[in-house]
């Protein structure tokens, strides 16, 4: 009889192995961007009139529904403006990463049928969970000291011993415990396709209750496990106790998942599959059909999640409005209209700011859609389509012209809640123009992602997970560039630098015809090469 964990050792070296460039890229970037950063603080941050200048812009409404509540106590140090900036989105970023790393590793591998292979021979049933376990601690283990080392070699002012381990075993903890989350959603899940979209959608729920609580009343901010990794306070009092919990969590969602899995029939989920109709419809007599079908949870998934997350952050646009309304010296010095314009510049450089987030999202949406069509081909879900009389070129329309539009339907509706539900509140309302030039200028830089995901997935399928490389840079050095002084060329590496700062400068027509031409141009490419190219 065979051990539940037998042949563990074996698993975990095949995973790595399989993942070892997944996991050099990911610390690459993440552990650059951090140490990159912290190297530059000191510079950027040295004197204790350009902290305070900071300070208070981190304690704005904007600031802190994106970076969370700045929660040190004076004298502020280079080391407390650092802390607060980096935490939360380092921490989103782990998560993604482990979230990718749980699933692909369990679920998506049981959808394959290789885990059936695999559990078929003299290992374990729990040797896959037990294998994927290790991996995540190693991994998130070793970009901990990594990060822990990067301070050190910065020594940031103001910086502790405590407080540069603390930092690096808060972002480390968050990421294991969204890992141990995800394969406990992963025995949930009736499939992989379910499993992620559970997965990124608790991870959005926590994120909005932890942006509105930071907000509002951050003692409210307990209610979200996202927010942990802020009350830590480092550098200020060091505080452990949140991590303790975090992996506390974690553990507890790592034993049920186990649990489950020692009993669970493989190719199940705990959570039943709604019975199909006797007869199919209409809307599955095409791909086109199928696709929507079966991508139809999704689909209403993120237009609703955007809306929602939209419609979160302009809720603070009269917050963000009175900062200097309520400064009684820009009272002094400004009249009614004055104040009014600043208020109004202030509300339309935060929409600019959010524009990148919502490009990011939008994209993320229906690239997931667009790259279905290679993990759905290798896994021999389209061999029946294959053999029907329907033309290659009909079948990837079908992934790709959904996964264009509902790119663009996020897009659009996580821009809408935003900008509609903030100039509700405002008691002097900016104007719709803004909404559409907000629109029109980062719509293209959307369609541009997206292109270079149908191009890869048609013509180099094995490419795919540069795109999310790209991806993620272009957003990380559009948002901390300024930060680092990095000049304009460096944020030039994608559209989210050529759009420039829409909505407060008109939309340069120029680069909108170039970006839509280029989508085109790709989207051709695609079809073309996924024609041209072998089945996988």
């Amino acid at each position: 009889m065979k051990h539940s964990g037998e042949k563990t050792g074996y698993l975990l070296r095949a995973n790595l192995k399989q993942n070892r460039i997944k996991h050099l890229v990911w610390i690459a970037i993440l552990v650059g961007l951090f140490a990159s950063a912290a190297t530059k603080f000191n510079v950027l941050f040295g004197t204790q009139t350009d902290i305070n200048a900071i300070v208070e812009t981190l304690k704005t409404p904007a600031m802190v529904s994106l970076f969370g509540e700045f929660s040190a106590t004076k004298p502020y140090t280079t080391a407390n403006v650092f802390a607060s900036e980096m935490l939360v989105f380092m921490g989103m970023f782990m998560v993604f990463m482990n979230i990718s790393l749980a699933i692909s590793n369990t679920r998506a591998e049981e959808d394959s049928g290789l885990l059936e292979m695999v559990r078929s021979r003299t290992v374990g049933r729990l040797a896959p969970t037990y294998a994927t376990v290790i991996e995540i601690l190693l991994v998130n283990g070793l970009m901990g000291i990594l990060y822990v080392g990067s301070l050190l070699a910065a020594d940031l002012k103001g910086a502790t011993m405590q407080g540069d381990i603390l930092m690096g075993v808060s972002i480390a903890s968050i990421g294991i415990m969204f890992g141990f989350i995800s394969l406990l959603i992963a025995q949930l899940a009736n499939n992989s396709r379910s499993a992620n979209f559970m997965s990124y959608g608790l991870y959005g729920f926590f994120y909005i209750v932890r942006m509105m609580t930071d907000v509002t009343d951050p003692e409210w901010t307990w209610l979200s496990p996202v927010g942990w990794i802020q009350k830590t306070a480092i550098y200020t009092h060091d505080k452990w106790l949140p991590v303790i919990m975090t992996l506390g969590l974690g553990v507890i969602c790592l034993l049920i998942a186990i649990k489950i899995a020692a009993t669970r029939d493989i190719g199940s989920g705990i959570l039943a599959a709604r019975n199909g109709k006797a007869q199919a419809g209409k809307l599955l007599s095409s791909p086109l059909g199928l696709v929507l079908s079966i991508e139809r949870n999704s689909i209403i998934g993120w237009i609703f999640g955007g809306i929602i997350l939209g419609a979160a952050y302009g809720s603070i646009f009269s917050t963000i409005g009175d900062i200097i309304g309520s400064n009684p010296t820009y009272r002094k010095i400004l009249g009614v209209t004055q104040i009014n314009a600043a208020n109004r510049e202030l509300i339309l450089n935060y929409l600019n700011m959010l524009a990148l987030f919502f490009v990011a999202i939008a994209a993320i949406s229906g690239i997931l859609i667009i790259f279905r069509l290679k993990s759905d081909e290798k896994k021999g879900y389209l061999e029946i389509l294959h053999s029907k009389s329907i033309s290659k070129t009909r079948l990837a329309l079908s992934y790709f012209g959904v996964g264009t539009i509902v790119s663009m339907f996020v897009f659009a509706g996580t821009l809408a809640g935003a900008f509609f539900i903030g100039n509700s509140m405002l008691d002097d309302p900016i104007a719709t123009k803004y909404f559409w030039q907000t629109m029109v200028g980062f719509l293209p830089a959307t369609l541009f992602f997206v292109g270079i995901g149908i191009f890869f997935t048609g013509a180099f399928p094995k490419l795919t997970n540069v795109l999310w490389i790209y991806l993620a840079a272009s957003v990380l050095v559009k948002m901390f560039g300024p930060l680092l002084n990095l000049s304009d060329d460096v944020a030039n590496i994608s559209p989210l630098g050529w759009v420039g700062k829409v909505p407060t400068e008109s939309v340069d027509n120029t680069v909108m015809i170039v970006l839509v031409s280029a989508f085109l141009v790709l989207t051709l490419l695609g079809i073309v090469g996924y024609n041209k190219r072998d089945l996988e």
